[in-house]
């Protein structure tokens, strides 16, 4: 059976997680249905951990591959991935990227059931540009179901005290989905009071079952429900009337460092209104911008034009191969210059190609150090400079000349956050929505900064300062009533003061705590987004690379450079044997502490470990009476922690010899030529040689245009003229092994 990749298109997104047959471009209820998904909460301060569970089914008779996708939240970190193979859990591993390919492409062949999950569909620079993640799973048994699993991480913004938490179930490419039955379940633990809790979506109401000042639980159990909208909640805090500061820890072994993280809610402050102010506006007017971005950027452009007071001035740039101007100077503002400027921009078309450093060096032209520079883009730099390094460079060295405030409101599941993160680090603000995310929230925190100014002095300092290293910053700008968090690693325990504006903490960092398990992990996500900067910025390193995958796999989430691979504990090789004294080799994962097989015709044998291979092997007898055919063998694992897992794997039994046809180019050749071999032989036949004496032997290869296996023989010109046997000989995967000997006439 043949089996071919299906590569999803990059616009297409399945936000609440699609499996969409392999020959479909959408989601199709009447191959394959969404009949339940279970979503666990739980927020614990800023961190949230979202845990979903889905169930498909496959509403035909056939064998299915399908390609489960999904975009998660901008700055969300996948880490779990398993897909259920019956009663059986498959748990993901995370490999590196290729190898993950190979691997899965082994595996589906032999009709076992692996899951390969990682970011984009094509290759590593796609994969740093997008949060959808794809997962192909195959096979999905005829009239049965597929369960799903996938965990993610993810930090809470916190503007004015208030945070908002959005979870992807809307749909963006692809029409509405239904559930057959929804179950949400939502725990919030603060450390600060929670003043309001709020459901925004309307459509999955939850029923709050527990409420105290520092804990809000909530459920949600229906039938039958349309995904028409994101789920989302708000939480607002109580002020703290000054700023506070939060120290948590956890160190896993002794062996290792301690990881900690500090987190200051800075109080907020009354805005007053300021001096007059000037916009330069940079719209993305590219074809990678239709549709959903689009119309968010619109959205985004109007609020922040008709916030303009009359004494304020804007420019407005449209750009993507070529960059328009609204008009020649400075625009008053005001509700009708406004409505002027959005009736001018939607006269201008979209057009293919992004020239995002011209954009940008005509908006710097027309600003000052009292200016904000407003760039509404997805990133996807394609004309003129598009290296990430270079278009920050070129930018930098001209934004010194002229400071402007660099403000960047990204759109869409594949933005380029790095390249645009770091843009809007000149003194700026960066903000990322996603394609179907409510967005009023983060829209009036962006545009709100328009007229606050930063935080001053929000920087961590550690006395003693050795006992900390590698501290890495989770926010890029902190304003009044917002948090600045921080993350890193101690070597040893002991006492050390925190310390942020006015705000201090002395704590005793613990030799071992369990209570914060997300820490070392959140710790490995900045140290990688670092180091994904460091690429984008100077190029591949194969150090910075090799971290990267370290890092992923220690602490088990996806990077570009990784994917999570769910395959069975046990891979059963071979599948196909002949009836004697075959060998039986399993390779297990490294967990696993014992494995026994149970044999259909009664024998039961203990498999031994080889390390020199890392594979579990026996010998067992496979009876005459055995007939050829697929067989069932139970294998019970054990792992070190004393779990027992069951698989069922399926061997055949392969009696007979392959059937073999052989064809030569022609019946004579001269001495010093080649001959062309032409077999064809039975399904399973593995390898196929030519071979005569005293002339080296040829492998035979499958030619799909001719549908043939074909191989060259080269005659040596020292070989004597005379009549000779060309042997060809094939041999199956079961090792049974067949010939047919044909005449060949060599000339002088």
């Amino acid at each position: 059976m043949r089996y071919s990749l299906f590569f999803l298109a990059a616009s297409l997104f399945g936000d609440a997680g699609s499996l969409i047959p392999a020959n479909k471009q959408a989601p199709d209820p009447a191959i394959l249905s969404m009949e339940e998904m279970a979503i666990d909460v739980e927020i614990d301060g800023s961190s949230v951990k979202v845990l979903t569970r889905q169930i498909f089914a496959n509403k035909t008779a056939g064998v299915l591959e399908g390609n489960y996708v999904f975009a998660l939240p901008g700055n969300a970190l996948l880490s779990d991935f398993a897909v259920w193979d019956g009663a059986t859990r498959i748990p993901g591993v995370i490999l590196e990227r290729r190898r993950a390919e190979e691997l899965y492409n082994d595996i589906r062949l032999q009709a076992i059931d692996p899951g390969l999950l990682q970011l984009g569909e094509r290759d590593v620079d796609e994969a740093r540009r997008t949060s959808v993640f794809s997962a192909r799973v195959v096979p999905i048994p005829g009239y049965g179901t597929k369960r799903m699993e996938m965990e993610y991480h993810q930090r809470l913004a916190v503007e004015n005290l208030s945070s908002v938490l959005s979870l992807p179930l809307k749909p963006d490419a692809y029409k509405e989905q239904t559930v057959g039955r929804l179950w949400i379940t939502v725990t919030v633990t603060a450390p600060h009071a929670i003043k309001q809790f709020e459901q925004i979506s309307t459509v999955y109401p939850l029923q709050i079952t527990e409420r105290t000042p520092n804990k809000i639980r909530a459920t949600l159990e229906a039938r039958n429900v349309a995904l028409t909208q994101d789920f989302a909640i708000r939480i607002d805090r109580e002020d703290p009337k000054g700023d506070r500061l939060l120290v948590s820890a956890q160190r896993e072994s002794a062996n290792e460092p301690g990881y900690f993280e500090a987190a200051a809610v800075i109080a907020p402050q009354t805005v007053a209104e300021g001096t007059p102010k000037t916009v330069v506006a940079l719209f993305d007017a590219s074809l990678s911008m239709q549709w959903e971005k689009l119309e968010r950027s619109v959205r985004a452009l109007t609020a922040l034009l008709n916030g303009l007071r009359a004494e304020d001035k804007f420019h407005l740039l449209a750009f993507n191969s070529q960059v328009a101007a609204f008009a020649p100077g400075p625009t008053a503002g005001g509700i009708a210059n406004a409505d002027q400027a959005l009736t001018w921009l939607k006269t201008q078309p979209l057009r293919g190609a992004t020239n995002l450093g011209a954009a940008l060096q005509k908006g710097l032209a027309l600003a000052d150090a009292e200016s904000a520079l407003v760039l509404f883009t997805d990133g996807g730099a394609t004309e003129g400079q598009v290296r990430t390094g270079q278009l920050l460079a070129e930018y930098g060295k001209a934004w010194a000349a002229r400071k402007p405030r660099t403000f960047v409101y990204a759109v869409g599941d594949d933005a380029n956050a790095n390249l645009l993160k770091a843009l809007a680090r000149q003194n700026g603000v960066f903000e990322w929505v996603r394609s179907t995310e409510p967005e009023e929230f983060k829209l009036n925190g962006f545009l709100s900064k328009l007229n606050r100014k930063a935080a001053d002095g929000v920087a961590l300092t550690v006395q003693p300062a050795a006992a900390v290293s590698l501290v890495y910053p989770l926010h890029e700008a902190v304003y009044p009533g917002s948090e600045a968090s921080w993350v890193g690693q101690y070597a040893q325990p002991g006492s050390a003061t925190f310390k942020v504006r006015g705000a201090t903490a002395t704590v005793n960092l613990p030799a071992a705590e369990t209570a914060h398990p997300q820490l070392p992990r959140n710790w490995a996500k900045a140290r990688v987004d670092a180091l994904l900067e460091k690429i984008d910025r100077d190029g591949e390193d194969k150090a910075t690379i090799d971290e990267i995958i370290r890092l992923s796999k220690k602490y088990k989430f996806v990077t570009p450079y990784t994917s999570f691979l769910a395959a069975p504990r046990s891979l059963l090789r071979p599948r196909l044997i002949r009836p004697g004294d075959p060998v039986l080799r399993v390779r297990t994962d490294e967990t696993i502490a014992s494995v026994v097989a149970v044999f259909p015709f009664g024998l039961t044998k203990p498999l031994k470990y080889l390390p020199e291979e890392k594979v579990w092997q026996t010998r067992f007898l496979a009876p005459d009476s055995m007939t050829d055919g697929t067989h069932t063998v139970q294998m019970v694992l054990r792992d070190k922690n004393g779990r027992t897992y069951r698989e069922g794997k399926t061997f055949i039994i392969a009696s007979k010899q392959p059937l073999v046809s052989v064809k030569l180019e022609s019946a004579s050749v001269r001495a010093g030529s080649t001959l062309s071999v032409m077999a064809k032989a039975t399904e399973l036949t593995r390898t196929i040689t030519a071979k005569i004496v005293g002339v080296a032997p040829a492998r035979l290869q499958w030619n799909e245009q001719k549908r043939v296996n074909i191989g060259q023989l080269t005659i040596p010109k020292t070989l004597p003229p005379g009549k000779y046997m060309v042997k060809v000989t094939a041999e199956d995967v079961a090792h049974n092994v067949a010939s047919q000997e044909v005449a060949l006439e060599v000339l002088p």
